[in-house]
């Protein structure tokens, strides 16, 4: 496999499988989606990575479980085990030399961006997947703290997402003047010091999308649901589709991007 950084974007858009392949049922981030994501003929795999109590990294989207009293971020590693979230070291065993993986930051809590990037840094040189993976988030404090060596990706925040990176309690925070919305692409990558920039089709205004093109972004499109999205997110110079399904979306990038030999 490739290192990230050598994947032909310019002529193969990147197939990404949301939280792993969900289509035969399977949990978002779990072991099982991840493993029927490995064999979907998708290029990458997204997961949300959190950091629990103990400071065990693991994979979960959301803020709360419905097995637990408090956040994950509350919670240890063996509470989180016991309810059927996997850690990152696992789900990157599983896949490792089979896939690449976006790491999506998916903190809720105030604890210090540098040492939480720092160590996942460390623990992807440790395990030497640092040339197969890439960090999105939508939180700019954290990706701006991740360094150059891995390439990371800013998701567009909304206003809801706001108060996590600009009213906590940190040394260094982010101050924004504008609503979100308002800011360009390129923008948002310069606070989060990002080399990508990713969205949902509905933000990629004409504004955004000149900005891009200027710019010659790496643009991420999420989530693609249909084939008419695929055709406007590839239409639009999106070089990764992040997608519900990923062997249909496999399948039909494969028909419309064949590999040349």
């Amino acid at each position: 496999m490739l290192p990230l950084k050598e994947y032909p974007f310019a002529a193969r858009p990147m197939i990404v499988a949301h939280r792993g392949d969900t289509s035969f049922g399977a949990a978002g981030n779990s072991l099982d989606a991840i493993a029927s994501a490995l064999v979907s003929g998708a290029d990458m795999v997204e997961v949300d990575v959190q950091w629990s109590a103990d400071e065990e990294f693991v994979c979960y989207h959301d803020e709360l479980h419905s097995g637990l009293q408090g956040p994950v971020w509350q919670s240890t590693f063996r509470e989180l085990k016991g309810n059927g979230v996997a850690s990152l070291v696992e789900v990157l065993s599983l896949g490792k030399d089979k896939s690449y993986f976006n790491l999506e930051i998916k903190e809720y809590s105030a604890r210090d961006p540098k040492r939480f990037m720092h160590a996942l840094v460390q623990l992807l040189t440790d395990l030497r997947l640092d040339e197969d993976v890439l960090f999105s988030s939508f939180r700019p404090d954290y990706l701006r703290e991740a360094g150059w060596t891995i390439p990371t990706c800013i998701i567009h925040p909304d206003e809801a997402m706001r108060d996590l990176f600009t009213f906590r309690a940190y040394n260094d925070p982010i101050v924004l003047e504008r609503p979100l919305e308002s800011y360009l692409p390129s923008e948002l990558m310069e606070i989060a010091r990002a080399t990508g920039y990713a969205c949902q089709i509905s933000e990629l205004t004409p504004e955004a999308l000149r900005d891009v093109q200027q710019h010659n972004i790496f643009l991420g499109v999420y989530p693609i649901q249909t084939e008419l999205e695929f055709d406007q997110a590839v239409a639009r110079g999106a070089r990764a589709l992040v997608c519900e399904q990923p062997r249909e979306f496999a399948a039909l990038r494969n028909t419309r991007f064949p590999i040349i030999a």
